[in-house]
């Protein structure tokens, strides 16, 4: 068996976890190793013909549980703050399971910007609506 650890990211500056209990399962999306094209045509005879770079990158997207509660989104935000490398850029490392080559990988990503949008408030709390959580590698 391949040597999964029981989860699917860690930061490695931070040493902690994304809170795994709080990713709906069926909208992790994992894109290890994506090929990119430094050229790419067609010749005379509709051959295709590829330079592909050597320089593969990766893609983590996932959607959180729906409601989540200020408690949640706060260890949420414990774990993302903890763990830049450059808060400005939202530049961080991140360990994740790579599906492709079925071990754990490291990668420079940044996060794009995150859109929070609210269920409900009562006077102590706010439930959040399920969120989107990207990770691209540099």
């Amino acid at each position: 068996m391949a040597n999964f650890k029981g989860y699917l990211i860690r930061f490695p500056k931070s040493g902690k976890l994304f809170p795994h209990e709080l990713i709906a399962k069926d909208n992790y999306n994992g894109t290890p190793l994506q090929r990119t094209e430094i050229k790419a045509y067609r010749d005379s005879n509709n051959l295709l013909h590829r330079t592909t770079s050597p320089n593969y990158k990766s893609k983590i997207e996932f959607t959180t549980v729906d409601k989540l509660s200020l408690a949640d989104m706060q260890s949420i935000r414990s774990v993302l703050n903890s763990s830049w490398d450059n808060s400005q850029q939202r530049k961080l490392r991140v360990e994740y399971w790579d599906d492709e080559l079925l071990t754990y990988r490291t990668m420079t990503a940044y996060m794009p910007d995150i859109t929070y949008q609210v269920k409900a408030i009562t006077k102590n709390d706010v439930k959040y609506n399920a969120v989107t959580f990207t990770f691209i590698e540099y």
